[in-house]
Order: structure tokens, then C-alpha cells, then sequence
């Protein structure tokens, strides 16, 4: 797994082609800081867009 400065869907699914999966951090914390109580859906989305990008 690679997790080093992944915070999009593109990045996701290059890394993707050379591990078995990627780890995303601070791109989750962001989502949190700016939608605070809010960001579960948020940060829901942002989740699937990654599977989403990596399983195609």
C-alpha cells in the first residue's frame, strides 16, 4: 500500500496500478476541518469517488 501525498482520484488510481491499495490522510482531515459535523457525507463521497476510481 502507498500512502504518501494521495488526495484525489487520479493520483488513487495510478498508485493503484503498482500496490494493492493506497491510504488517503490528510486529504480526510481537510474534508472534516472544512465540513466539521457535517463532513461524515462528505467525507462518504469522497471515499467512494476513490474506490470508484481504483476498481474501474
Amino acid at each position: 500500500m502507498v500512502g504518501f501525498r494521495i488526495s484525489d482520484t487520479q493520483q488513487a488510481k495510478k498508485m493503484s496500478s503498482y500496490c494493492d491499495g493506497v491510504i488517503v490522510g490528510s486529504a480526510v482531515v481537510k474534508i472534516v476541518a472544512e465540513y466539521g459535523r457535517d463532513s461524515v457525507s462528505k467525507v462518504g463521497e469522497f471515499v467512494k469517488s476513490l474506490k470508484d476510481a481504483i476498481t474501474a
